[in-house]
């Protein structure tokens, strides 16, 4: 049973992860109908920082379990890599403008592959349990 919650964790963090990197990869279209959606919740400034930490809180534990549970460095290195990309971009400007900056679309650029990151891993985790004799409720060991 507790594996099924630790894959369905995985399934969640996977969709959160890779709704994060869509919606950073939208914003630059987006940004010309910021009259329009002004005060929506699609482009208020606390919808990123919202959507990256519950990203972050979700990818931490599961990916970190992942890697105790299968030892496949994969899953931390690309977690730090997610992490990395999420945490260390430059700010972007307000977003009311009517056209991008370099700053704009370096920031947006880098938090989608910063969500793209940590949604592979979510689902390295959940491929790696597919053939894991543990992740199977298996008395054997996954390594």
């Amino acid at each position: 049973m507790r594996n099924v919650v630790w894959a369905l964790f995985d399934r969640i963090g996977f969709s959160v992860s890779f709704v994060c990197a869509i919606h950073c990869l939208a914003m630059p279209i987006l940004l010309p109908l910021v009259p329009i959606l002004a005060g929506t919740f699609w482009v208020s400034e606390s919808t990123e920082a919202y959507v990256m930490a519950v990203t972050i809180l979700i990818a931490a534990p599961a990916l970190f379990r992942g890697y105790l549970l299968h030892r496949k460095f994969r899953v931390p290195a690309i977690f730090t890599l997610g992490l990395l990309f999420l945490l260390i971009r430059p700010d972007a400007h307000t977003h009311d403008h009517m056209h991008l900056h370099v700053d704009d679309i370096l920031h947006f650029t880098l938090a989608a592959l910063g969500g793209f990151s940590l949604a592979v891993g979510h689902w390295l985790n959940l491929r790696f349990c597919k053939s894991c004799p543990s992740c199977t409720d298996q008395d054997k060991p996954c390594h």
